[in-house]
C-alpha cells in the first residue's frame, strides 16, 4: 500500500508561499496538512459569483483564472491566480457571496482549508497580517490595471497583461481568444499587435504559446519600468 504523504511534502514550495511568510515552521505544516487536496483534470468552476465561499482556496500548482460576470452576460477578466496564491479567504472570513467567479484550468492543484479550521487560524495575528497584506496588493493591483484599461492604448495594455502573466513563466499557455478578453480587444486586433512584438522580437509565438524573449523590452512597451508596480497581483 502506498504511503500518503503529507500536504508539506507533497507541495514543500507552498512553505514559501505568501499567506505563510514568518510564521513557524510547525503552524506553516499544520495549515497545509490539515487541507484537503482537490486535483482538476480539465477546467472546471471552482467558486461562483454570487455563490458562498466554503474556504479558502490555496493554488499548489497551475492556473485560476478569475472574471467578473454583468447582468447581461459580460465577461470581464479579473486576475488569476497561480502557484501559492490563495482565494475564496475574504468571502468566507465575511461570509459573503463571491463577489466573481474562479475557474481552475486543466491540470490545477488546489488544496481547500474549510471555513471553520480558517477560522481557528486567524488565532495567530501574523496569519491575519499576511492575508491583509495580499488583499492589499490586490487593492493596489485593481488600481494600476484601472488605470492601463482606461488610458493606454491597446499596444500598451497588451504589454502590460503580458507583462502580468509571464511574471512566473516566460511561457504563456493562452490562445489568442483568452487575450482578447483579458485585453479588451478584437482577437484580429490581438493577433496584430502579437505579430508587431514578434517583429520586434520582444516575444515568439508557439501553436497557442506566446513565450517572452524580453521582458525589459516588454515593461518598456508597456509604458512602465517598474517590476512591482506591474506585477502588484503577484
Amino acid at each position: 500500500m502506498p504511503i500518503k504523504l503529507e500536504n508539506s511534502v507533497r507541495f514543500p514550495h507552498l512553505l514559501k508561499a505568501d499567506f505563510l511568510k514568518n510564521l513557524a515552521p510547525d503552524f506553516q505544516k499544520s495549515i497545509l496538512n490539515q487541507c484537503a487536496v482537490l486535483t482538476f483534470d480539465s477546467t472546471k468552476p471552482v467558486l461562483m459569483q454570487g455563490g458562498p465561499s466554503d474556504g479558502m482556496y490555496i493554488v499548489a500548482h497551475g492556473v485560476v483564472s478569475i472574471h467578473y460576470l454583468g447582468p447581461r452576460g459580460q465577461r470581464v477578466f479579473v486576475t488569476r491566480e497561480e502557484t501559492g496564491s490563495v482565494f475564496g479567504d475574504l468571502e468566507a472570513i465575511a461570509g459573503k457571496p463571491c463577489a466573481a467567479s474562479c475557474e481552475a484550468t486543466k491540470n490545477t492543484t488546489l488544496l481547500f482549508c474549510p471555513t471553520p479550521l480558517l477560522f481557528s487560524h486567524l488565532k495567530s495575528v501574523v496569519f491575519v497580517q499576511n492575508l491583509m497584506a495580499i488583499l492589499h496588493a490586490r487593492l493596489e493591483s485593481d488600481n494600476v490595471f484601472k488605470l492601463v484599461d482606461h488610458c493606454s492604448p491597446v499596444t500598451q495594455r497588451l504589454c502590460s497583461y503580458l507583462h502580468f502573466l509571464s511574471r512566473n513563466n516566460s511561457r504563456i499557455n493562452e490562445t489568442q481568444s483568452y487575450l482578447a478578453e483579458v485585453v479588451r480587444c478584437s482577437r484580429q486586433t490581438i493577433n496584430k499587435e502579437l505579430g508587431k512584438l514578434r517583429n520586434l522580437g520582444i516575444i515568439s509565438l508557439q501553436s497557442r504559446t506566446v513565450i517572452i524573449e524580453d521582458r525589459e523590452r516588454l515593461a518598456e512597451m508597456s509604458d512602465h519600468t517598474d517590476d512591482d508596480y506591474l506585477v502588484a497581483r503577484n
